[in-house]
């Protein structure tokens, strides 16, 4: 019994993780082979960032959350102190996620940490945004 219920919450560990790229060059590249937009979060690694690490804890590994962005987005995380991503994202604070179209052109951005409940709603209205404008 205990092995099964090890193995269930194996799997929803999995499902309910962002299919992060490995830099930024290789998500541009597949967005643009997708047509799906960019989800960038960026973050602070020097000294660590404490909102980053709750937002990335708490709020991306949501499992519906973890699935929308997987399902319609191309993600990617960047630290901010490595600058190996396009210098037009910028942001004094992080968190802070840009939404950008599969032709690098700035959609959104969303700054702070957002508990789930808000993220979800924030992350629905982007959605119909983008939906509306194809």
């Amino acid at each position: 019994m205990k092995k099964i219920l090890f193995l269930m919450l194996f799997a929803v560990a999995i499902f309910a993780e962002i299919h992060w790229q490995k830099d930024y060059q290789t998500a541009f590249q597949k967005a643009q082979q997708e047509q799906k937009p960019l989800f960038v979060f960026m973050e602070r690694l020097d000294p660590p960032c404490r909102w980053c690490e709750k937002m990335k804890k708490f709020t991306l590994s949501n499992k519906e959350i973890a699935s929308t962005i997987n399902k319609h987005f191309i993600a990617v995380k960047v630290t901010r102190e490595k600058r190996n991503y396009p210098s037009f994202l910028h942001s004094k604070y992080v968190p802070a996620i840009f939404i950008l179209d599969h032709n690098n052109k700035p959609i959104t951005k969303v700054i702070g940490y957002w508990d789930v409940n808000d993220f979800k709603s924030d992350l629905r209205y982007i959605l119909d945004e983008l939906l509306k404008k194809r």
